[in-house]
């Protein structure tokens, strides 16, 4: 698979949690609720590809290194979803102005899960994704 799309995906999702901090910071609630939403929408669609297309495929035709990486890298992700969704059903609009410092809070930790997700994905695991697809299938299970 080419990650070139994933990356892409990153740079918005990267973009996205800039843009929802910056609106936290001025405390423009317009924009804090535009910004929840714009990552929803990006983070849900980048999930989709990697759990239907990247991890299975380098689960099943990835060397060694590259099958336990996406394993590893999928069941993390599975967390990392789970919190994402739960941080979204959990802070209404009412809350977050009932609650605006809890939500700062809340807020930092995410973007600061995703940032490191994102990091580790583009530095180890998409490397790893983009040598599996120049070689050969019959060279990518050795060593």
């Amino acid at each position: 698979m080419d990650t070139q799309t994933l990356r892409k995906q990153h740079d918005e999702i990267g973009e996205t949690s800039e843009a929802l901090i910056n609106a936290i910071i001025t405390r423009d609630r317009l924009e804090v609720a535009k910004s929840r939403w714009r990552l929803a929408r990006v983070l849900i669609a980048h999930l989709a590809i990697e759990d239907k297309w990247l991890y299975p495929a380098l689960i099943r035709d990835g060397s060694p290194r590259a099958s336990t990486m996406a394993l590893n890298f999928q069941r993390e992700m599975g967390g990392l979803a789970a919190a994402f969704n739960a941080y979204m059903l959990e802070w209404s609009e009412d809350r977050i102005t009932n609650e605006w410092e809890a939500f700062q809070t809340a807020t930092w930790a995410l973007i600061e899960a995703l940032d490191l997700r994102i990091r580790r994905e583009n530095d180890e695991l998409y490397p790893l994704a983009d040598g599996e697809r120049t070689l050969a299938p019959s060279e990518r299970r050795i060593a």
